[in-house]
């Protein structure tokens, strides 16, 4: 009967370890993903880039050239 105790015991934990370890990995993971005010800017600056390359007229540049 101690066994069986034992083992349920050993199983709760191991079970309650990797539960703690996916809730880190899951933190971890979302703080990667947070947009940032330069990865916003970088991504429009390769938007605009990749439309100069197209040949498209990029009706935006103006109000960003003044704001900057």
């Amino acid at each position: 009967m101690r066994l069986l105790y034992f083992a349920a015991v050993l199983a709760t934990a191991s079970w309650l370890i990797v539960l703690l370890w996916r809730k880190f990995v899951a933190v971890r993971q979302v703080n990667v993903i947070v947009e940032s005010p330069e990865r916003t800017a970088q991504v429009n600056a390769l938007e605009r880039a990749l439309r100069a390359d197209a040949g498209d007229p990029d009706p935006s540049a103006g109000d960003d050239q003044e704001s900057s």
